[in-house]
């Protein structure tokens, strides 16, 4: 009886012992979407020898696309992602859609596949659909859709602080949302986050990262009126700024009312006082 009651304590005291054990095994492993971020490295220059291969099969240099002295939209996902991409993808044309500047006059667009397995007849088939439903002319020259090695991509990914990482037991990629504006020169100028996007932020965004090459004098004046957040990734009212024109156009209008109103105070204009007559 002493037997069966020793080893059953033995038994009670080896799962509570190990029960820990089990706990932190399981809690060990890897959630893939740990990995997943998309930081802002504002000013960081991309790689603009990297080397992908466009929708038509050609070999490109990324800063082939920077030739122009035009700022760039950079989307990286992949064509072929079930779910996520498919929903950037879709903000990033509806906005460009309802800006007034064009791609390839006013920007370009560069689309980079984060698959290395993905080809470039997939890519086409994305360009293909893209430009059909952006039904702008000339934008075939200005809106690119690449693949390339795992190297390149990461070359690429790296720059912008775009992080993913590919989970095998759904093989798929888990990646943040969004896009990043980057300078003519090829360095990061503004990111936006999500799915949708205000269409008063892209514009802005893509004509703050042009240093004035493109856009409007309006455009100009509203950047003096807003700036960005990095927080959000979106324009708000710079308050100081709104402030500032506010008080000298005020100062401007004080000063020429009182202009005016001295130019019109009664005996100013008036003739000179009639001089009396004896009686």
């Amino acid at each position: 009886m002493r037997r069966w009651i020793s080893l059953a304590l033995l038994g009670w005291l080896s799962m509570l012992f190990l029960a820990p054990v089990t706990v932190l095994a399981q809690g060990s492993k890897s959630n893939p979407a740990d990995g997943v971020a998309f930081e802002q490295r504002m000013g960081e220059q991309v790689p603009l020898d990297a080397i992908f291969i466009d929708e038509q099969g050609y070999e490109v240099r990324l800063g082939q696309f920077f030739r122009s002295g035009l700022p760039v939209v950079l989307v990286m996902s992949y064509y072929e992602c079930p779910m996520l991409c498919s929903f950037v993808r879709e903000g990033v044309l509806s906005a460009l859609q309802q800006v007034s500047l064009t791609a390839g006059r006013d920007f370009q667009v560069v689309n980079i596949s984060i698959d290395p397995l993905e080809t470039p007849m997939m890519a086409s088939g994305v360009k293909t659909l893209t430009l059909q439903r952006y039904g702008r002319a000339g934008a075939e020259d200005g809106w690119h859709f690449l693949t390339g090695s795992e190297e390149q991509i990461r070359r690429v990914a790296d720059a912008i602080g775009f992080k993913y990482v590919y989970d095998e037991t759904i093989d798929q990629y888990a990646h943040a949302a969004g896009f990043v504006v980057l300078t003519p020169e090829g360095k990061t100028s503004r990111y936006f986050f999500g799915i949708e996007f205000n269409v008063s932020d892209v514009r802005l965004g893509i004509v703050e990262a042009s240093s004035g090459k493109v856009g409007t004098p309006l455009d100009q004046f509203l950047l003096l009126c807003y700036q960005y957040n990095p927080i959000t990734g979106k324009y708000t009212p710079a308050i100081m700024t709104i402030l500032r024109i506010v008080g000298v156009l005020t100062v401007i209008g004080i000063i020429i009312l009182i202009v005016t109103l001295s130019r019109s105070t009664p005996g100013g204009n008036l003739p000179p006082p009639r001089e009396s007559v004896p009686a």
